[in-house]
Formats: structure tokens, C-alpha cells, sequence
């Protein structure tokens, strides 16, 4: 058994935290969370989150899931907004950072049909490659790790990345923050 638990301790761990967040989500209301934490701390919490949960593709989920059970439960989305935009802007900062860091190992042992697609995009304008970052990260929930790979590797400056950054962590969070309290409400009225 414990050898088990040696070689996929960490899928046993995220599976038992994900039933636990399932149960305690049955059981709890987001209204209950909220003033269980205090509704000024769910602003430091949801940082934390997005800053530790923005680090992995698979914690990321958990984070957005909160923001939607905070804004639900009376929390300001605008403030989850900026709070946890901040957060997974620090979280991006530091992939952005260890992947341009590592590029050369990577170059060296990357397939060369990536190297490719990365010569392609150097070809395009940096604003247009800005202003598709933004779309990607604003829009959507979806992980930005292979993106700041693909920036580490077409090197762009981080003068230039950071405040579309920041404006596109911002603006997803406030999304899924007014987004869950909406569809929350009005499944509250059902």
C-alpha cells in the first residue's frame, strides 16, 4: 500500500481534495464560505489562490471555482477582480520568468516543429501578438503556461508583456467573478 501511495500520492491527494471540495460544495453554501472566512479575507485568500494555483494546470481550476463560490456568496467581484488578477499576474511573472530562463535548454531539445511555429510568430507584429495575449488571457480560464513558454521563446520584453498582462488576468477574474454571481442568482430564483 505504501508503495501505491509513493508512486501516485499526488493523484491521490488532488482526487481527495477534489472530493472534499465537491462534498463540502453540497453540503455548504457559497454564502456560508463567505462569512465563515469574512468577507475582507476572501480578497487575501483569493490572491493566494490565484498567486499558488496559477503555479499548476490542474490547481488553476480550483481557483476559479472559489472566485465563483466568493462573488456567489457576497464577496465584491470587482475586488475578487483585482485582487485575483494580481495574483495570476505574480503566478505568470514567474512561469514567464523560469521559461525565459530555460529557453536555451529548451531550444536545444525542442522538436523542430515547434521551432517552426515560433519562427512563424516572430514574423508577426508584437502588437498583434500583444493584443492576442490579451484575448487569450482576458477571455478565457484557460491555463497561460504553454503561452508564456511561447513568449519566453519568441522574447518579448517583459516591459511590454506586464501591463497586458495584469489588464487580462484583471479582466478574466471579474468575468468569471460577475459570471458565477449572475448564474448563481438566478438559479437562487428558480
Amino acid at each position: 500500500m505504501s508503495n501505491f501511495i509513493r508512486r501516485h500520492g499526488i493523484i491521490v491527494f488532488l482526487v481527495a481534495f477534489l472530493l472534499a471540495f465537491v462534498l463540502i460544495s453540497i453540503y455548504v453554501t457559497p454564502k456560508e464560505i463567505v462569512d465563515y472566512i469574512g468577507v475582507e479575507n476572501t480578497y487575501f485568500v483569493s490572491f493566494l489562490l490565484a498567486v499558488f494555483g496559477g503555479l499548476s494546470t490542474v490547481t488553476g481550476i480550483s481557483f476559479f471555482t472559489s472566485v465563483v463560490a466568493f462573488s456567489s456568496g457576497g464577496a465584491n467581484p470587482f475586488f475578487l477582480g483585482l485582487f485575483g488578477g494580481l495574483g495570476i499576474f505574480i503566478s505568470d511573472a514567474i512561469f514567464f520568468f523560469v521559461a525565459r530562463y530555460s529557453v536555451q535548454v529548451l531550444r536545444e531539445n525542442i522538436k523542430p516543429v515547434s521551432l517552426r511555429l515560433v519562427s512563424k510568430m516572430e514574423k508577426v507584429s508584437p502588437s498583434l501578438i500583444l493584443f492576442g495575449v490579451y484575448l487569450y488571457i482576458g477571455l478565457t480560464p484557460l491555463p497561460n503556461d504553454i503561452l508564456m513558454i511561447a513568449l519566453a521563446f519568441l522574447g518579448i520584453s517583459f516591459k511590454r508583456l506586464a501591463p497586458v498582462l495584469l489588464a487580462g488576468s484583471v479582466t478574466v477574474v471579474m468575468l468569471v467573478a460577475y459570471s458565477g454571481e449572475i448564474i448563481f442568482n438566478y438559479f437562487l430564483t428558480l
